[in-house]
């Protein structure tokens, strides 16, 4: 004879429940905790200025993140990211000391349809930054610097608060892939905050495709006026990768930065007259051989001439500079010990042209003119 449901079994008793559940069986939820970690010894040096040795981490910047997602059922997921930067040499934290200061935010996505995301969220700008650099996305690779010196949208700096990686107060919109077209739309609300912690207004769009060992990719962003916050600026990228066979890959990519100079770090007036519009272009080449990966970049922005000998509006100390044409190129090798660590050692040379002080250390400027290098050896972790 059948049992009452008294007489059953704990584990009975939730298998018979979990039967009958219309959500059980339909959702399962998983928290991963993630990270990387680098340590170098480096020498970096500014013309005309000095030199030192210093033990440091940002081959690529670090990351302690929680990452969680359930299955709602139907083709429904929720999921959160909450991700801060420890500073391995110091024991603090990134982006003024936010413990969750690179991403903070919830998502909701629908199969086929694609995710929502609201919070504190990185910006397509630096997605594009990284994917076009070939020599490490921080330390000694000319388009993140180049493209911080200008106060452009699209670089992968990640240790300030200041915008360019991610925007606080944000929606985003994430598309499906669609025979290799994704595209993303992010608008911020700017809630009254100071553009340099993170709050600005801003636009930002990012299309792609994928296919066939090629790579496209579009950013654009528009941060409009707000008096006493932020100087309007208007940014835009195109970049191509290549996949060649044999373990080689290309890319190039080209950046162009129209904006306001001002005349003191942070300044929110313009100077009058000083539109204008500044242009990087970039190539880069890697080869992968095994437990073997080398890369090379070349880079060279050309500022405007309304732009020449003066600081770009929308950047703060210490990152601001003073402007002027630049050239620069990084070599940089890994060796993989295994899947999550690598020995890595790379170099970096930033050439000013006539008053320019754009440099790989922000508190290490060159002279005017001058230039900025930086040598790095070190290992770095991922978990």
């Amino acid at each position: 004879m059948p049992r009452s449901i008294s007489t059953l079994t704990p584990l009975a008793l939730a298998s018979l429940l979990a039967a009958f559940s219309p959500l059980a069986g339909a959702q399962s939820s998983t928290v991963t905790i993630y990270g990387s970690l680098d340590a170098y010894v480096a020498r970096q040096d500014g013309s005309g200025a000095s030199a030192r040795h210093v033990l440091n981490s940002g081959f690529n910047p670090n990351s302690l993140g929680f990452a969680g997602r359930e299955d709602l059922g139907g083709g429904l997921t929720a999921g959160f990211t909450l991700e801060g930067q420890p500073m391995l040499d110091t024991g603090t934290m990134g982006q003024g000391g936010k413990f969750f200061g690179r991403q903070s935010n919830l998502w909701l996505e629908a199969a086929g349809y694609g995710r929502l995301t609201a919070g504190r969220i990185h910006l397509p700008g630096r997605s594009f930054a990284i994917k076009y650099s070939a020599t490490g996305w921080l330390a000694v690779d000319p388009l993140g610097n180049m493209a911080l010196s200008v106060g452009s949208m699209f670089g992968p700096l990640m240790n300030s608060d200041s915008v360019g990686s991610r925007v606080s107060n944000a929606l985003m919109y994430s598309s499906p892939r669609w025979n290799g077209f994704s595209f993303q739309l992010l608008q911020s609300a700017g809630e009254g905050g100071p553009f340099a912690a993170g709050q600005a207004k801003l636009t930002q769009v990012g299309a792609g495709y994928s296919g066939n060992g090629l790579d496209i990719d579009f950013v654009y962003a528009r941060v409009p006026a707000l008096a006493g916050n932020q100087l309007p600026q208007t940014d835009y990228a195109v970049g191509a990768q290549y996949a060649l066979g044999g373990g080689f890959k290309l890319m190039a990519s080209y950046f162009s930065h129209e904006g306001l100079s001002v005349a003191a770090p942070g300044g929110t007036t313009a100077i009058a007259n000083s539109k204008g519009t500044d242009k990087t272009a970039l190539v880069g080449i890697t080869y992968t051989s095994g437990v073997h990966t080398i890369g090379a970049s070349y880079g060279n922005t050309q500022v405007a001439d309304a732009h020449r000998g003066r600081r770009p509006g929308n950047v703060t100390a210490p990152f601001s500079t003073v402007l002027d044409d630049v050239s620069g190129f990084s070599l940089a090798y890994t060796y993989a010990l295994s899947k999550r660590t690598q020995l890595f050692a790379a170099y970096g040379s930033l050439n000013n042209d006539g008053v320019g002080q754009a440099s790989f250390t922000v508190d290490l400027r060159p002279s005017r003119g001058g230039t900025s290098t930086l040598l790095a050896s070190g290992v770095r972790h991922s978990f």
